[in-house]
């Protein structure tokens, strides 16, 4: 071995800690570019759901007028706004606002938008004819204390106004959106029916 001749040392095949942190800090900027995407689309996914809601709701609201010559409501204010809307397009609330036993036809059926049907399963109504009628009220009393309601995509109640809080006529429905509120700033984000 002359002088010429040196030892080389050879270089690890691994890869060094910063280009293992160069590679996670790229795979981190993608992650979050695409979760920002995908929570994007969801959104937009949720405001058109409610949207064709809202309009089947419309349609709901609409049959009821044409059939019994008002809309939903409940004069005596025992139910809320919600479950005036859920009994009457389900069948059990009549033009004057009261119960309805036996129960009208319906509407719309009780699993559209969002409701949950455990709560409410049409083959457990008990027949009207047995017990003078109380198993039903029974039923329906066990009913109204589970609140029944439509909810939109973001869980929240859709709010019914019948007569309206605005004095107009007719009746006003919407969503109030992905953050729950209506009140101030938050009424931005409220969906109402195309």
């Amino acid at each position: 071995m002359g002088w010429g001749c040196r030892l080389r040392k050879q270089r690890d095949p691994g890869y060094s800690l910063i280009e293992l942190l160069v590679i996670l800090l790229i795979i981190g900027i993608l992650l979050s570019i695409l979760l920002v995407g995908f929570s994007y689309v969801q959104e937009k996914q949720n405001e058109k759901k409610a949207h064709l809601e809202l309009s089947a709701l419309e349609v709901g609201i609409t049959s009821y007028f044409r059939e019994f010559g008002d809309f939903p409501n409940c004069p005596e204010e025992v139910c809320t706004p919600g479950e005036c809307l859920f009994l009457s397009m389900i069948g059990f609330h009549n033009a004057m606002g009261g119960l309805e036993v036996p129960p009208n036809r319906a509407t719309l059926p009780a699993g559209l938008l969002g409701f949950d049907t455990a709560v409410f399963d049409e083959a457990e109504i008990p027949d009207f004819s047995r017990n003078d009628g109380n198993s039903l009220k029974i039923w329906i009393s066990n009913i109204l204390s589970k609140d029944p309601s439509f909810l939109d995509p973001w869980g929240n109640e859709y709010q019914y106004e019948y007569p309206r809080k605005d004095n107009a006529g007719g009746y006003k429905i919407f969503s109030l959106g992905p953050d729950g509120e209506t009140t101030g700033k938050f009424a931005e984000d409220d969906i109402f029916p195309l």
